[in-house]
């Protein structure tokens, strides 16, 4: 009888998941089998199957978007220091000197391939059994646009780790996409596509038609929704340089709000107007240690505000009255992650409507229409700083000063939410702590067991 088991991409994945001193799933009794055909023709089965889509993209204790990896991209970023020498809290990550065996990398490309695979082999198990005739076809495209989303965002976050900027080379090697299930060993051999043709393929799962069999419900926080996709679209197209593109994938993002207290968004219940799009933590699934935010931001033992260098350090963007400015302490913690009650019981927002706000007046002020850039930067800075309180006059920027305003604003007001890195990777950016000779860009390199176990490794797809 054929078990529902997602089989890992290579030989390392199926030895670093299941092959550990936990017993496997594998090992389980039979009763705790199930097959393909009766999940995917039935209900309630096939939704427990899409939702276990969204906990492996926070990766199993955390290790990818619910923790580590969301935290390597501040600590590749400018405005922290990373004062832990623990490699496991990401020191290597921080001082721009990961190499092919460190686990922050292996972690990441595992667990990344992993929620693709699963994605790959959920639309297929779908089509196989013919699930839309149990759930209804609205319903099968539904969860098919959700798949394709998980998948999408899974290889966003590979390609700003893995490949040189779309900015500085259109054809740089990023990674091999996936596009159909490994469900045994021996099948992973796949060579590397340009950060082009991964772009394009993140767009394609972000397509208007996935986008409209997606709900609207801005009440929908946890799974992906239109909003959530088209957010995903923007980052793509202003990494591409779109600008025309990514305002209209912002304009069409409605059903949001921005919250009077930016502050009110990493404190319980969490779910607020303003998010988009979060990963949840319960007591039964939240972060290991050294992967909680709470942990690398809130001790003041690993990671700090660096109120030297970072944007902390400008004088527009430390006002006393600020309430970002207000919520960190003197010695460098991070308050957006301090939970009274259990700081690993945090909902990680991955786009929330700021975001949409500040990507939109980027995209302004590049298409000539800078009264909208400024009304949008407004529309963030205002909500945490008075207008009379504030030494920055929105009103008088324009050209390159408003640009930089707009960048500073998203600098301060993302702080440790997982894009620093990812802004200086699209705009082309060397990292300030790079120590890699010949490699201004710091990219990520392949970890040794991909390599060992996928022959085209280094092979470009033509």
């Amino acid at each position: 009888m054929k078990k529902i088991v997602f089989i890992s991409l290579f030989t390392f994945l199926f030895s670093g998941l299941f092959m550990s001193c936990k017993e496997s799933f594998l090992d389980q009794e039979r009763p705790l089998v199930s097959t393909e055909g009766i999940i995917y023709t039935n209900a309630d089965k096939t939704q427990m199957a899409l939702l276990g889509l969204y906990s492996t993209l926070k990766g199993a204790d955390c290790n990818f978007m619910g923790g580590r990896t969301y935290a390597v991209f501040d600590n590749r970023g400018y405005d922290i220091d990373n004062i832990d020498p623990n490699g496991v809290t990401l020191a290597f990550t921080f001082a721009q000197a990961v190499n092919s065996l460190q686990q922050e990398n292996t972690d990441t490309w595992y667990y990344a391939y992993l929620a693709i695979n699963r994605a790959n082999a959920f639309m297929e198990s779908m089509e196989e059994y013919k699930t839309a005739e149990v759930i209804g076809d609205a319903l099968a495209k539904q969860y098919v646009a959700e798949a394709k989303f998980v998948r999408a965002i899974s290889y966003f976050y590979l390609a700003n780790l893995y490949s040189e900027p779309y900015k500085v080379n259109k054809s740089a090697k990023a990674v091999p996409l996936r596009l159909t299930a490994i469900k045994s060993s021996g099948f992973s051999d796949c060579a590397n596509s340009t950060i082009s043709k991964v772009y394009e393929q993140i767009l394609s799962d972000v397509s208007d038609n996935v986008i409209a069999a997606l709900p609207s419900d801005a009440k929908v926080k946890m799974r992906a929704t239109k909003a959530a996709a088209l957010m995903l679209r923007m980052r793509v197209n202003i990494a591409m340089e779109n600008w025309a593109t990514a305002i209209s994938a912002g304009n069409a993002i409605s059903g949001y709000t921005l919250v009077s207290d930016v502050m009110a968004q990493f404190k319980s219940p969490y779910y607020t107007d303003e998010n988009i799009f979060s990963l949840p933590m319960s007591t039964n699934d939240r972060p290991n240690t050294q992967r909680s935010l709470w942990e690398f931001y809130n001790t003041g033992k690993i990671c700090i505000i660096d109120k030297k260098n970072g944007i902390m350090s400008k004088p527009n963007y430390s006002v006393a009255k600020d309430k970002r400015v207000i919520a960190w302490d003197d010695n460098g913690k991070i308050a957006k992650w301090t939970d009274p009650t259990d700081g690993r019981l945090k909902w990680l927002p991955i786009f929330r409507f700021a975001e949409t706000k500040l990507i939109l007046a980027e995209c302004y002020a590049k298409s000539g229409n800078e009264d909208a850039a400024r009304t949008a930067l407004s529309d963030v800075r205002r909500r945490s700083i008075a207008a009379a309180d504030d030494p920055l006059d929105i009103s008088t920027l324009s050209g390159a000063a408003l640009l930089e305003a707009i960048a500073f604003e998203k600098r301060l007001e993302f702080i440790c939410e997982g894009l620093a890195g990812i802004e200086i990777m699209r705009k082309g950016e060397t990292f300030r702590n790079n120590t890699a000779p010949g490699n201004p860009y710091y990219t990520w390199p392949v970890p040794d067991k991909e390599r060992v176990n996928n022959k085209l490794w280094d092979a470009l797809e033509p």
